[in-house]
């Protein structure tokens, strides 16, 4: 993950925010406002990273409601200051299976009538204190009028300002994680611009510090529901100045295999480099063939064109090891030179 990569995330985070502030602002049930997204607003709510936007959350079985056992308030609280349940993802989750023609108001409390029958008292009343709460921040966040000439941070801020006011503690427990997340954007961004010329393995311990320290209690959460190959990715962009150093092939696979080693495992590692060796003995092959080929038409170049033709696959298929692989890099050389 790259600077510009960064960038791109927070732009989405602000997408993503003018989405859900256009759907609150709709006076329609969750399906049909979803359903309303233009074709941009979804592609950027799946593409957010790593939170995601929920989909299938409800199927992980770490919902507070799921069928073989409702969690205690205390577990439920536990696990969203930890990370493991994300409150808003709940009750979207929820909002999923009201009726289609139902209203906002009457999906609301159809989820507080479902409270009601699955908790005692006292978890009862502090499990729908938490969904009342939510709710009433919807409301307020409908009615606010936003500043229209902010930057994205200084907006968010406003954000987290707006919901504190509205949800005192319970800010931090119903949307701790996303500020986390937003925070270490930013905290990343200027990590990754300040420690260019660190050395690189204390540039990756620096990195994977600020990334715990800026998710606190949500880390291994977080982490857990990350991409290994986004891990894998951003640790190799912290380490390019060295591996660009490497000069000997043998050496520079040793180094890729340790990394690959320590995210997918020595297996799929040994794989990796099966892969790349393969690639690299086929451009070494086609560039003897190129070869091959610029010094046959130089001493034929009497041949008539279908001679010269004949001649060329067969050298093709000599150097690449088959006719298909021949027929495929004729294929690829037409497309780049119709590309050109």
């Amino acid at each position: 993950m790259d600077f510009k990569k960064i960038i791109i995330i927070v732009i989405i985070f602000l997408i993503f925010f003018l989405g859900i502030l256009y759907f609150l602002k709709q006076d329609t049930n969750p399906n049909q406002s979803k359903q309303s997204l233009t074709p941009e607003e979804q592609m950027a709510m799946e593409r957010i990273a790593p939170l995601g936007t929920g989909e299938g959350f409800w199927e992980e079985a770490i919902s507070p409601f799921r069928e073989d056992r409702t969690k205690p308030y205390l577990e439920l609280l536990d696990d969203l200051k930890s990370g493991k349940v994300n409150f808003v993802w709940e009750v979207w989750a929820l909002r999923r299976k009201c009726k289609a023609e139902y209203t906002p108001d009457q999906c609301n409390a159809t989820i507080l009538a479902y409270i009601d029958s699955e908790y005692e008292s006292p978890d009862k009343e502090k499990v729908k204190d938490l969904f009342l709460s939510y709710f009433r921040y919807e409301e307020e966040y409908r009615k606010w009028e936003q500043p229209t000439d902010l930057s994205f941070v200084e907006l968010y801020e406003k954000i987290k300002a707006k919901r504190r006011d509205v949800l005192n503690d319970k800010a931090d427990l119903i949307f701790g994680m996303e500020e986390s997340q937003v925070s270490f954007l930013e905290g990343s961004q200027n990590f990754i611009k300040q420690s260019a010329n660190l050395p690189t393995e204390q540039r990756v311990k620096q990195f994977e510090d600020l990334k715990k320290k800026t998710y606190g209690t949500y880390y291994d959460s977080l982490v857990s529901r990350e991409d290994k190959f986004d891990h894998y990715q951003m640790e190799m962009s912290l380490r390019d100045k060295d591996l660009n150093a490497i000069t000997d092939p043998k050496e520079k696979e040793k180094y890729l295999n340790r990394i690959e080693t320590k995210y997918f495992g020595k297996e799929r590692a040994n794989n990796l480099a099966e892969e790349r060796a393969k690639e690299s003995k086929f451009h070494e092959s086609i560039s003897k063939y190129e070869a091959k080929e610029k010094e046959f038409l130089k001493e034929n170049a009497n041949l008539s064109a279908a001679d010269k033709e004949k001649k060329l696959k067969d050298l093709r298929i000599q150097f690449l090891g088959s006719e298909e692989e021949a027929d495929a890099y004729i294929r690829r050389k037409n497309i780049e030179e119709a590309g050109k």
